[in-house]
């Protein structure tokens, strides 16, 4: 591991992207990331843990980028929480190898967060429009974000587009250390603490989403797991399902409908979308509840202990 604190400028703005085998996607994250229209410094953190060191190949391109490799895998979460660390930044972007960002989106971010937010992020847009496994999986995991829903107070974002000012972490913490539900547990922390947390839909993010059947199955059961840890650790709505299992049959029907309510009221295009890609997204339906049912307790889900969870 590198230590960076010798080595740079203290700037106000800092962007931390986590990366583990991120092929040439990363590549196109930092080449968006690198071109922003404000005006005001802001330095980029990659956290990685592949096998290789990526940090030459970024610096051929990037020099600029400071790259932090860790020696083992380590998951999103944590990456994001070591890279929170070391920013110089009072208010940290967070951005994912898999996504392109609007030239616009610190900017926009920035600007929500002097609004006196102390957590603000943006929406995203399908970046595999070409796939329709890709196209259901947008549909499935970013409904709730997408550019058409209103500006507005929410309760949770996604971490692949978020902004945190940095004295919030010391007041509820980073991100814990899961394969999913992090960014949803973070924010329901924040909610908790009496912080509010705001969508604006004008800072995208373009999200290159899995287009392998297989893979879109896996993520869909790894987010099932997490939404029951989130519930879980916190007091999210659904909670209730923990105790009364009994009722958890009932997710793909009520999810099913949720997520079309919230396409015919945000867009019509995409009402139109999840109505083609149905049949994909039913599957994925039936595969997050799956992920739901048999929790999060296996191996590679989390490095932390979470036997003290168990029982909660």
């Amino acid at each position: 591991m590198q230590d960076f604190k010798t080595k740079r400028k203290k700037v106000s703005l800092s962007v931390v992207i986590p990366s583990y085998k991120p092929g040439e996607d990363i590549f196109r994250c930092l080449g968006s990331v690198m071109d922003q229209s404000i005006d005001i410094p802001y330095e980029v953190i990659v956290v990685d843990s592949s096998p290789l060191n990526p940090e030459e190949r970024i610096h051929n391109q990037f020099p600029r980028v400071q790259v932090y490799h860790l020696e083992s895998r380590t998951l999103s979460g944590r990456a994001r929480s070591h890279g929170a660390r070391m920013a110089s930044g009072d208010i940290v972007f967070f951005t994912d190898t898999d996504c392109v960002a609007d030239r616009d989106w610190i900017r926009e971010l920035h600007a929500a967060l002097e609004a006196g937010y102390g957590v603000a992020g943006g929406s995203v847009v399908n970046g595999t429009p070409d796939s329709a496994v890709g196209t259901a999986e947008y549909l499935l995991e970013f409904n709730e974000t997408n550019p058409w829903i209103r500006s507005g107070e929410v309760r949770a974002l996604p971490s692949c587009n978020l902004a945190v000012r940095k004295h919030i972490f010391e007041r509820v913490g980073y991100f814990p250390d899961f394969m999913k539900g992090e960014d949803t547990i973070f924010c329901e922390n924040v909610i908790a603490s009496g912080e509010r947390i705001f969508f604006t839909p004008g800072a995208r993010i373009y999200h290159r989403n899995r287009t392998r059947f297989v893979r879109f199955v896996r993520n869909q059961v790894s987010l099932g797991e997490g939404a029951l840890e989130s519930r879980r650790r916190t007091s999210r709505p659904g909670r209730f399902l923990i105790r009364a299992p009994f009722l958890i049959p009932l997710i793909p029907v009520f999810r099913t409908l949720m997520i079309g309510k919230r396409f015919l009221f945000s867009s019509r295009r995409l009402f139109r979308s999840y109505l083609l890609h149905y049949p994909l997204i039913a599957i994925g339906i039936l595969a997050h509840t799956w992920g739901f049912i048999r929790g999060p307790y296996r191996d590679g889900f989390s490095t932390e202990n979470v036997k003290e969870y168990q029982s909660a």
